[in-house]
């Protein structure tokens, strides 16, 4: 008998890290009954889904047995994963595994201004990776594999995009537009959305209430992993860009600014600061 055999169908929300991952999965676990999953009291938020880099490259690795407990929690589970669409690890490691999510679940990619994302994951990043303490120019330009931190960025959002079957979500639609977001998903997903207001999940305020909620919540609001390093915040790229650094975030990703609709040219080279928002 499949280990699968009383588990929902899946839905897989994919994403660079720092892209909106967690914005998605508390959007389904709020406005829809079959998503809503639950958690002991001090267990970890990753326990509301599955992450399934926790199944592989993780330091402390999931059981299966667990994992298999963490996805009859509720009616559609909801999986997470930072890889790219072929799921490397999984299918070398646990081809059972792999072959149900492949043939099960629904997947969903989430993406965001590439700008925006490397600014967020700088920050997040320095909590655990050394060479990642340093300014943002320096860390724009850091190689990782032999490519810099932008083009792993294009090359994840252009390998997600190119899929069949994968329901493309914009960040920044998501928040303006939730409404929308949420009637696409009720259609894509064949789920009726609850339209509860305020329809966005609200967002921790800081990693105390983050770390209250994964203490005594059984159903917290938000699952969101927030970046913290010595207590710096988050830089803005529209004013911490350098020109050179703008001349080279375009070499490297202008290409994918533009066809993600963020820009329409290189003039946002040399202009001044505003709000980066899609032009469609």
């Amino acid at each position: 008998m499949s280990p699968f055999a009383n588990i929902g169908k899946p839905i897989l929300i994919a994403s660079h890290p720092r892209s909106g991952t967690h914005l998605t999965i508390d959007l389904l676990r709020k406005q829809f009954h079959e998503c809503a999953s639950w958690k002991y009291p001090g267990e970890s938020l990753g326990h509301l889904y599955l992450p399934l880099e926790g199944l592989t490259v993780s330091t402390q690795k999931m059981e299966r047995a667990m994992a298999l407990g963490v996805l009859q929690r509720s009616q559609r589970p909801i999986l997470k994963t930072h890889d790219h669409p072929t799921l490397t690890a999984l299918s070398q490691q646990d081809p059972e595994w792999f072959d149900w999510i492949k043939t099960e679940a629904t997947r969903l990619y989430i993406f965001r201004d590439g700008r925006d994302v490397l600014c967020s994951f700088h920050l997040y990043m320095q909590s655990f990776h050394a060479p990642s303490r340093c300014s943002l120019s320096e860390f724009l330009r850091q190689p990782d594999l032999k490519r810099t931190w932008i083009r792993r960025w294009v090359e994840h959002v252009e390998r997600w995009l190119a899929e069949p079957d994968v329901t493309p979500l914009q960040f920044e639609k998501v928040l303006r537009q939730p409404f929308e977001t949420l009637t696409l998903l009720g259609q894509v997903l064949d789920l009726t959305p609850k339209f509860h207001e305020p329809l966005l999940p609200r967002p921790y305020q800081n990693i105390w209430q983050s770390r209250w909620n994964r203490l005594t919540a059984q159903r917290p609001e938000s699952t969101a992993i927030l970046g913290f390093y010595k207590g710096q915040k988050k830089q803005r790229w529209q004013q911490h860009f350098t020109r050179a650094d703008r001349e080279f975030f375009h070499q490297e990703a202008g290409a994918l600014l533009i066809r993600l609709g963020y820009e329409s040219s290189d003039d946002w080279i040399d202009r001044e600061s505003r709000p980066n928002l899609p032009r469609h």
